[in-house]
This record gives structure tokens, sequence and C-alpha cells, in this order.
């Protein structure tokens, strides 16, 4: 009996009709898998002198994958911090500077040289008008037209020579880069936090108050109440109280909206954010009426007010205006300026607290940096904030803590073929139009080659100061981290909040450990159940922002010099 025949009588014909297209399935990423591993080792084992002779170099080396499309993105995709770039320098070396991996039918540069990155930072072509676009869309909800109408895209300039562009970047620069206005944005901040201190500190008849706490989740609340009121105004959380427990919320999803995992799979995240959503809008509306659309000018003798706030968020307002988006989209750009304001600041502040006061780490931190911070406090206990933020060793811990906590990816468009320096120019890579290219911070930051003694992986908080040779002084210093050091991205389009977040940061902690004694009781874990180990990072997605942390630290919180006035 001949053999088909045979297989024709074993397996039935409702069973080929299942099996059949799996087995086409498996060929075809079995195919796929085999050419993309066979491409990528034809190009990494080029000669090096192929590519250092060329003027215009040659692209990065394609990362095998198995799925058609979609190539690494649900590995990419992973939310443990890391993860992604661990497995791929298991087998791809990081000798190569750059690689290409394809996410979601888009090619994508991933770089990590620290010359090339830096380089990157220099171009004038790349752009990301494109991605912001995007995350208005997918991230805040923004209708597609409402977002072309918000950023200009496509538009010249006005009757004054301005774009759109520009006319936001004006408002970045006057009000949130600007000296004077960020010292009196961090001023008002400053204000409503230590109110928010001193109030809950007071004690009756003089009996100081005792309170055991998750350090962590105390601070975020009242970090976002003060950083909200100081910006958005105080209206805002009147009108919406809850609004703390939604933008967190929110916060943990926001990824997963940017990344269109659907809505039947999260349902939680599209609700969340309609819930803020909404609470924004009804808040705007209000506003709008009572303000009849014409909010206090941000260059008048105001500097806050309790509509709308700081001169920051009042000029933001009247750019709405400008363009004429209705009140949706004023609402989801709000909520994308509250979430670059809390997102970041306040896990900062949180990682910073924790290591200082850690009682497994350095026990002499916590006594040196209360030495500079009393430098910074006034007679009648408000900050110096000049002085506060010069603070060396105050400034080598936040920069520390953004290096071994941030998890950015600095995106570009590319418009035109791009060639970049490797190896401080030995040799170059040729990026070519059309496609994405990224720089991830946690390749910087985390490299073991570029962070040593103590490790990269470890916290140290010395690990931006230097001895000046002449005083012996102990000074702080980024020199030298170029392409290497980039938490608040870098180049045209780099955050235009980062002056104001580092004043709120220090800000933040300076007046936490001036103001109380704070005795740690121990590790929990998320679930608040108790841990030894100090906290590590928490389930996110790369290009996070400050990570978060996967548990907190209970402490016992008294007021430190006694009951006020």
């Amino acid at each position: 009996m001949p053999v088909n025949s045979v297989i024709l009588r074993i397996v039935s014909p409702s069973a080929l009709f299942i099996v059949a297209p799996c087995l086409a399935v498996i060929s075809v990423l079995a195919i796929v898998r085999l050419y993309t591993t066979s491409k990528y080792h034809r190009i990494l084992s080029s000669p090096p002198s192929a590519a250092a002779g060329s003027t215009k170099g040659s692209p990065p080396p394609p990362i095998p994958y198995t799925i058609p499309f979609l190539g690494h993105a649900i590995a990419f995709l992973a939310p443990k911090p890391g993860e992604f770039w661990a497995n791929l320098f298991r087998s791809h070396p990081r000798a190569t500077g750059a690689c290409t991996l394809l996410l979601g039918g888009n090619t994508t540069y991933i770089l990590f040289s620290p010359s090339a990155v830096e380089a990157l930072f220099k171009a004038r072509g790349p752009a990301r008008d494109g991605f912001n676009l995007q995350i208005s869309e997918l991230g805040l909800g923004v209708d597609h037209k409402e977002g072309l109408r918000y950023f200009g895209v496509g538009e010249g300039p006005d009757l004054t020579g301005i774009t759109p562009i520009q006319q936001q970047e004006k408002v970045w620069q006057n009000y949130l880069l600007e000296k004077k206005s960020v010292n009196e944005l961090t001023a008002n901040f400053t204000r409503v936090l230590r109110d928010q201190l001193a109030g809950e500190s007071n004690s009756e008849k003089g009996d100081t108050k005792e309170n055991v706490y998750g350090l962590y989740a105390w601070l975020q609340d009242r970090m976002f109440k003060a950083s909200t009121t100081a910006f958005m105004g105080s209206r805002l959380l009147e009108m919406y109280p809850n609004m703390r427990q939604d933008f967190f919320e929110f916060d943990h999803h926001m990824l997963t909206l940017f990344f269109r995992i659907p809505k039947l799979i999260s349902p939680t995240a599209y609700n969340v954010r309609e819930r803020v959503l909404s609470g924004l809008i009804n808040w705007q509306q209000q506003m709008q009426e009572e303000c009849k659309n014409n909010p206090v000018h941000p260059d008048g003798d105001v500097d806050w007010e309790s509509t709308y706030g700081s001169r920051a968020n009042r000029a933001r307002q009247h750019y709405y205006a400008s363009r004429g988006v209705n009140v949706r989209t004023r609402a989801g750009m709000d909520l994308g300026f509250l979430f670059g304001l809390n997102s970041n600041a306040i896990p900062a502040a949180g990682w910073m607290l924790l290591h200082i006061l850690n009682p497994e780490g350095d026990q002499t931190l916590l006594s040196r940096v209360m030495e500079e911070l009393e430098r910074a406090e006034r007679d009648n206990r408000s900050l110096d904030i000049p002085t506060l933020i010069a603070l060396p060793l105050l400034q080598s811990v936040f920069h520390e803590v953004l290096r071994l906590y941030v998890d950015v990816l600095v995106t570009r468009e590319l418009r035109e073929d791009l060639t970049l320096p490797l190896d401080e120019g030995k040799r170059r890579v040729l990026l070519e139009k059309n496609a994405v290219v990224m720089a991830p911070s946690w390749l910087g930051h985390r490299d073991e080659t570029l962070w040593t003694n103590p490790p990269c992986d470890q916290f140290y908080a010395e690990r931006f100061l230097k001895t000046d040779p002449e005083t012996g002084q102990q000074l702080f210093t980024t020199s030298g981290t170029n392409g290497k050091f980039f938490p608040f991205g870098g180049g045209k389009t780099i955050c235009p909040g980062r002056v104001f977040a580092k004043q709120e940061v220090l800000a933040s902690v300076a007046s936490v450990l001036l103001s109380f004694e704070i005795e740690p009781l121990g590790f929990v874990d998320e679930h608040g159940k108790s841990k030894t180990k100090f906290p590590g990072l928490g389930k996110s997605y790369s290009g996070s922002g400050i990570m978060i942390m996967d548990g907190d630290m209970r402490v016992k919180i008294k007021d430190r010099k006694g009951p006020r006035a």
C-alpha cells in the first residue's frame, strides 16, 4: 500500500485541516528566523576595515527575529526593566555600538555608543514631531486632527514670523527655563509643600506626634498636591479631589495605551484615562466660564492665582486659545503636562529619600546630607534655593538616582540619511531615512564598562563628586559623561522642565528631612508585606522615565524641631 494512503488512513481529513496551517505557520517562522540569522551573521562578520574606510559607514547589524512585521516588539514590551537589553547582549557584542530592531514593522536603530549618542544629540536633521503626535493621540486620547492643529504640523510662521512649534518653545523658554520664572515657580511649590508639612507636624499642647507611614506613599500624596497646586492652581484639586489616585493609575498604564495594547486586553488603561480626562474637562469648562476664556496674562504682576495657577500654565492656556483646540484636546494636553510634572520628579525624590535613610546603606550619608541642608535653611526655616541646588553631595545623590533609575528612550525620526561616529570616530554607522533611531538611557547609564568602582548596578552617593586638588573640597561634576548620561534626553528636544524638576526634587527632599526626624522600621513589598531587602525595580516598560519601586520603606515620622508657631 502506498505511503500516502497509509498516512491518510492514520490521519483524518479534519486533523489534516488543522495540522496543515500550523505546519505552514511554523515553516514560515522557521524560514524568517533562518534568513534573519544568516543576514545578521553575514553583516556582523564583514571586515571592520570596510566600514572604517568608508566616509558613509554601514547600517547597524539587524538583530534576528522570528515573527514577520512584529519582529522584536513582543520581547521589547516585556514589563521587566532591563530584561530585553540583558537578553540582547548575551549574543550581540556591545562593541558594535549600534544595532537594528524591527518593532511593529518599523525599522528602529538602537544606539549604545557614547560617541554616536552624543553626535545624535548635536544633529539638526532628526526630529520628533511625529512622535509627539503619537503620544498625544495614543497616550492622551487626543483626536488626530486636533493634534495636528495643536502642534501646527506643516504650518508656516504667523504674521509675527513665528511657527506654532516656536510658540511652544517660547513658552518653555520664558516660563520653565528662565531663571527668574523657575525660581518663582519653585518658591510657590515649596510654599505649598511646607504648609502641608507644617500643618501635619504641628502638635497640640506641645506634644510631639509620631506617625508610621510607607515613606514613598506618604511623599507621593504630598508632592502631587504641592506640584499640581503650584502649576495648575488650587481649583483643580478642589473640583477633582480623587485626581491623585486616578492619575497614578493612569501613569501605570500610560505606555500600555501608547503601545496600542487592545482595550479588550487592558480595559482598565482606557477606563482610567477617560476618568482623568472627564475630571480635567469639567475643570477646564468651569475655569473657562469663570475667566471668560481669557486667563490672567502670564506676563503681568500676578505670579500665581487659584484658577490656572502659574505663569507657565496660564501661558499654555493662552496657546490653546490661539490654536482654537477643543476642550477635550485641552484636557488631554493638560494630562500630558501633569504626566511630565509628576511621573518623574516624585519617584526621583522617593528614591533619594529611601537611599539617604536606608538602614542597610552608608550610615554616614544622612548626617552628611543634613550638614549640607542646614546651610540652605534660612532663619525663618524657608529654603535658600540657589544654595540648595549647589550643594555638592545632594547633587551627586540626585544624579546617581537619575543614573540608576531613569529609563528613557530618546527617540528621533530620520527624514534623511544620517551618518554617526562610533568609537570616537574610528568607525561610522549609517542610519537610513524613514526609520526611527533610539538612544536608550538604560544602555548608557548601566554600562559596566563606563561606570565602575563600584559597579554600575549599585547606588553610590559620591559617584558624581571629585576632590579639588588645591582645596581638598568635594566638588560636584558630570564631566566625561557625554553620551553616557542623559536622564533628560538631549539636543534641541531636551526636556524643557529639567531645571524646575531638579529644584522641585531637591526642595522636596530638603523640606522633608529638615521638617522631620524619620526612623526607618523596615521594608515592605508592593502589597504591604514585610521583606528584608531594599526595594527593587517594579514592573514597567522600557521608556517609562523614572522607574517605580516594587515596595516601600516603613518609617516613623515626628516633628524634627518641635511645635511651630
